[in-house]
């Protein structure tokens, strides 16, 4: 009997190998061919699943995007759901931030597919409907701080939303620059969210 294929299986496995050449190399080493080569599948393979560069690409941004929700909702699953909204969005930065091997080449794949946006045109859609949706989930959840009494009153949820992941951004360039070491970067994200914080 024939082996079934896990097609999404395989879309995520290319998607790795797209997100290990964008770390590495930057996302014009990712041809379809390269990607193949780096998939250990054949160029027939890759283009079954995807029919072009761009299309694998607004993929991989999807996927890339779903790779940091589980891991920041696997952390708050270790603590039981008991973590307050400060806790919530220390956890979020710290997995947005580049502090180890996956999440530096996952850092250097989302800024080459920030540089892309008007080569490929079907990333910006993707990329600027995954900027809103996070916005507005970390506004959400400043409201949610706000009423529970953990976060100040008065805060501008949007504008923090912006500060905070702005701030993700910046820290997050300058991790990957060696301005800055990963040590210092989460310290500072404790120093915002604390400022935020109920004394």
């Amino acid at each position: 009997m024939p082996k079934k294929v896990d097609h999404e299986e395989r879309r995520r496995h290319i998607a790795e190998a797209v997100l290990r050449i964008a770390g590495r190399d930057g996302l014009t080493r990712a041809t379809l061919r390269d990607v193949a080569i780096e998939a250990g599948v054949s160029l027939g393979s890759v283009q079954h699943y995807f029919g072009s560069k761009g299309e694998m690409l607004r993929y991989v941004v999807g996927y890339l995007g779903e790779q940091v929700t589980a891991r920041i909702m696997a952390r708050i699953g270790e603590l039981d759901g008991q973590i307050s909204v400060p806790a919530f969005l220390g956890v979020m930065a710290s997995e947005m931030l580049p502090l180890d091997d996956r999440r530096r080449a996952e850092r250097r794949a989302g800024q080459a597919f920030g540089t892309k946006v008007t080569d490929v045109p079907e990333l910006a859609d993707p990329l600027r409907a995954g900027h809103r949706w996070l916005h507005d989930r970390v506004a959400e959840l400043i409201d949610q701080g706000q009423r529970d009494g953990e976060l100040r009153p008065g805060l501008d949820s949007g504008r923090e939303s912006i500060a905070l992941l702005a701030m993700i951004e910046g820290l997050a360039s300058d991790i990957l620059f060696g301005v800055r070491d990963p040590d210092e970067a989460l310290a500072t994200v404790r120093y915002h969210l604390d400022r935020l914080a109920t004394p």
